[in-house]
């Protein structure tokens, strides 16, 4: 019988926590604290529910899944540093750097990212699969970088709206690609991997636009982040170019078509959870 969301979601929970339960030195604590704070846990979500729709069994799904919550919240870590958005909440918490120092938070997002390759090197995948998971994942993990390069460069300028979308599918967009490719992927349909892919950072788009207008007229008690963040730093966002209303219909519109693609895939699992993602 396959496994509902919500039973998905608790086993993830424990293996997280089987994951980070040895804390040998303050850099692991302060990985143990960033990871286990409860959050959407969407990334993990995503390849799971793309792995049933594909028919791949589960016990293949823990490994990217894992590996991609811990390099997201790696990421983060560096996130909030003093040095980029300077906050001091994630996920409703003080964030790293505020409790264990910028210099510890810095080598905890660092071990996070690394942690997420060796996780992923454990996959019991066949070979092949895991050279292509190995490959998309280096990928897109190192577009992330190059998107958060750009945010930092675009701060207090007056980039186009094709640039900020070009930083948006590389910042998010980048491992939301790496979920939707798991699917093909892990099902060995590897002919479906880069349109998939290009689907996950369509996807990525619409997320970040949907932070952005969160970020504009959101609840910092609902998102568990300070608001307004974005127009106080000078980052350049989709909303302050076209303006909140267009924003939102113009992130509807990437929602849309990215449902409508999955709808032709029959990945009609996928496709509720998107839907009831637009809906919160």
């Amino acid at each position: 019988m396959k496994k509902t969301s919500d039973e998905f979601l608790k086993e993830f929970e424990e293996l997280l926590s089987q994951e980070m339960s040895e804390t040998k030195c303050k850099v692991e604590e302060a990985m143990a604290y960033s990871v286990l704070t409860p959050g959407k846990r969407l990334r993990p979500l995503l390849i799971w529910s793309i792995c049933t729709d594909m028919n791949v069994s589960s016990e293949y799904v823990w490994h990217p899944a894992l590996a991609v919550e811990l390099f997201h919240t790696g990421s983060l870590v560096h996130d909030d540093l003093p040095q980029i958005d300077d906050s001091p909440l994630r996920r409703g918490k003080p964030s790293c750097h505020i409790v264990f120092g910028n210099d510890t938070a810095i080598l905890a997002g660092d071990g996070l990212m690394l942690r997420a390759f060796r996780v992923l090197s454990e996959s019991p995948a066949n070979p092949v699969v895991k050279e292509q998971l190995f490959r998309c994942f280096s990928r897109t993990t190192y577009q992330v970088l190059v998107g958060e390069a750009l945010d930092v460069q675009y701060t207090g300028g007056d980039p186009s709206l094709g640039e900020v979308l070009n930083m948006y599918a590389k910042k998010t967009g980048a491992l939301f690609s790496f979920c939707f490719a798991c699917g093909p992927i892990m099902s060995e349909k590897f002919e479906f991997v880069e349109r998939f892919s290009k689907l996950g950072e369509v996807f990525g788009i619409w997320f970040q636009i949907l932070d952005d207008v969160k970020d504009t007229c959101g609840d910092e008690s609902k998102l568990g982040k300070p608001v307004g963040k974005d127009v106080a730093l000078g980052k350049p966002t989709v909303t302050k170019i076209l303006g909140l209303e267009k924003s939102k219909i113009f992130a509807d519109k990437l929602l849309k078509s990215v449902v409508h693609r999955l709808e032709d895939f029959e990945l009609i699992l996928t496709c509720r959870l998107l839907e009831n993602l637009a809906k919160r």
